[in-house]
């Protein structure tokens, strides 16, 4: 049985490019970064340190050559904030593409892209 909801993992041409996206207009802390010969093939991101939850980012190239029967595309990703407007607005004045804000089946969410052009969603919570 899972006892923990652990990391979800994306795969990207340049790990330390998106990690420094997640951080610096994301909001998500750096946990850990491993390097392999002087490159940076992954690192770890969370919005929470003492949650034990997060993202890894892991060059996609490295892990085609490792593992090459995983499947590379990137996972659909629903995060939540409790105020989707600011969130959005913070993004916009950035320069990240976002999204217009939508409400359907009674949910607020709006959709943003990494500097690779992944599209996440993020939905709003009380």
């Amino acid at each position: 049985m899972i006892d923990q909801f652990g990391k979800v993992m994306i795969y990207v041409e340049n790990p330390r490019a998106c990690a420094d996206f997640w951080v610096d207009a994301v909001g998500l802390t750096e946990v850990s970064t491993t390097e392999m010969d002087e490159k940076i093939i992954s690192v770890e991101l969370t919005h929470d340190p003492e949650a034990g939850a997060g993202i890894e980012l892991f060059d996609r190239a490295v892990v085609a050559q490792m593992s090459p029967e995983i499947t590379l595309g990137t996972p659909s990703i629903l995060f939540s904030s409790r105020d989707v407007s600011a969130m959005r607005e913070a993004l916009l004045e950035k320069g990240i593409t976002v999204g217009e804000i939508v409400n359907a089946g009674g949910m607020t969410t709006f959709n943003f892209a990494d500097p690779e052009g992944n599209y996440f969603a993020v939905r709003e919570i009380a």
